[in-house]
């Protein structure tokens, strides 16, 4: 702090009451969002610096951005210190009105920071002023601060629908942009890492799926923002949450071949914030049948499942993964085929390959990921069908924690078919087949409990029953999408046959 500051006591402002000519300011306010520090090398004295920028809050109408630069330590240590909600002290900051130019400045910088509601921004720089937590011993008197963080600053109703939105973005020529949309959380994905060849590091994106009343089927919002990832993981319930998100990047994926959100450094996001738009998009999904976004769930009910007599359309690999994936690609979510292949895989003999978990309550179900044969567990409730995040022990469903609650004494999980075949003709290799519940007990003509008690022999004649045998395998393909970003082929039906047949069906494409 210079000589000035200290001999000249602070005066307390509110953002709107800022103008330029002012020095020695004391804002007390909440943090509503925060970039991640950009480190960089300085030309002067060839130290590392950082700059961080803080989205402040201390009204119901009001937003303004802070600038933050310091040493690397410094930002580092303040980014580590101040999370979003916290109240904060921001002790004399640089007060700039926005001129002309440097509104078209401000123009420019607009994709990397919140826009601001005043004419006005902020910067504090390491030595002349200072960010810090308001002490807790005085937070009574900023009761009405502290509610800001559930009150959006924009009105609830003046969002975007996301089927309008999904609807413009049908090719990669739309151009992106950036809007506001009230949704509900559907599903939280595990993050990914990635390698980021512009850092040189590894980044961890997290991938939720979205909803509102007039996309019900969801949409992915991608987040590369550690801190938001880190709440989301931590607090975000799937049909429960309701998020604003205020300037979000609508844009065309390739790689999910579709229309996306994400969150940018200049995207805000309220968690339920209040209002009655709110009230009625929790009542809506309160209200929606098993949730679309549980792929596990869908290949288990049978009911939603084709009779195998139905299943007539004879196609080789090559033509299921055209239709699914390459040139002959439809616009049906899905179709059904029957294949005459030899099982070229097929890790029956592998427990930890075949079962997985569910509760004989009702309650409580692991299973292994569906697309994934390597055996990645996941966590759903079988009680109301949704997932539950694997550091979780129990549904975020309160009738499915009370249940447990009343002195449950009982195993808490039962077993349940999920295993990987492969599938192998002239033409290729089908991978994504899978043999799940009723279906594999049909079979393989057990249950679980009767496939526990096999012994290791038992299990290798098992294998042996379909291994390199040619069957005829009727299959409904499940296409990717948004959702789902591989193909699933199940299983509806699979009996062994003779070559003799096998050649009078064989295909040339």
């Amino acid at each position: 702090m210079n000589s000035k500051d200290k001999t000249t006591p602070l005066t307390t402002k509110k953002l709107y009451q800022l103008h330029p000519e002012m020095e020695n300011i004391l804002i007390v306010a909440m943090v509503l969002g925060k970039t991640e520090p950009n480190i960089f090398l300085s030309r002067n004295d060839t130290q590392h610096k950082g700059v961080m920028t803080f989205t402040l809050r201390d009204t119901p109408q009001h937003i303004v951005n802070c600038k933050y630069w310091g040493t690397r330590e410094k930002v580092e240590q303040l980014n580590e210190h101040i999370q979003m909600g916290d109240i904060v002290d921001i002790v004399c900051p640089k007060i700039s009105m926005l001129s002309q130019k440097a509104e078209a400045l401000e123009s420019k910088q607009a994709q990397y920071q919140p826009v601001s509601s005043l004419p006005i921004t902020l910067v504090v720089n390491e030595g002349q002023g200072l960010i810090e937590k308001h002490s807790y011993h005085d937070l009574d008197k900023y009761t009405e601060i502290r509610l800001l963080s559930h009150q959006s600053h924009k009105p609830l109703y003046s969002v975007m629908n996301l089927a309008d939105v999904q609807a413009t973005f049908s090719d990669s020529k739309a151009q992106a942009f950036h809007t506001d949309f009230l949704v509900v959380v559907g599903l939280v994905r595990r993050p990914r890492e990635i390698n980021a060849s512009k850092e040189g590091r590894q980044r961890r994106c997290l991938e939720i799926v979205v909803f509102d009343q007039s996309l019900t089927s969801g949409m992915t919002f991608t987040i590369w923002h550690s801190d938001w990832i880190n709440r989301a993981e931590a607090s975000w319930q799937p049909m429960k949450t309701v998020l604003h998100l205020i300037d979000v990047k609508v844009s065309y994926s390739n790689f999910y071949k579709g229309c996306i959100l994400s969150f940018t450094s200049k995207s805000i996001i309220y968690e339920n914030p209040v209002g009655t738009e709110t009230q009625h998009l929790k009542t809506f999904a309160a209200t929606l049948p098993n949730t679309p976004f549980d792929m596990a769930v869908q290949a288990n009910n049978t009911d939603a499942l084709p009779k195998a007599e139905d299943i007539r359309t004879v196609m080789t690999v090559r033509q299921i993964y055209a239709r699914a994936e390459g040139h002959l690609r439809d616009t049906s979510e899905q179709f059904t085929a029957k294949v005459y292949a030899m099982v070229t895989h097929f890790d029956i003999d592998w427990p930890e390959h075949v079962l997985s978990k569910k509760c004989p309550a009702g309650l409580i179900r692991d299973h292994w990921s569906l697309s994934s044969p390597d055996g990645l567990s996941r966590n759903e409730c079988k009680s109301c069908n949704r997932y539950i995040a694997a550091r979780k022990d129990l549904c975020d469903n309160d009738q499915c924690q009370l249940a447990f609650s009343f002195a449950y004494s009982g195993d808490k999980y039962d077993y349940f078919f999920n295993i990987n075949l492969q599938l192998t003709d002239h033409t290729g290799t089908l991978v994504e087949a899978r043999l799940t519940d009723t279906t594999a007990m049909q079979i393989l003509s057990f249950n679980c409990d009767q496939y526990l008690k096999l012994n290791q022999q038992e299990l290798e004649q098992l294998k042996w029953r379909f291994l390199l045998n040619h069957v005829e395998a009727k299959l409904l393909i499940k296409k990717s999408n948004m959702l789902r970003r591989k193909m699933l082929a199940l299983i509806i039906d699979l009996k062994p046959i003779e070559l003799e047949q096998l050649t009078e069906n064989i295909a040339v494409f």
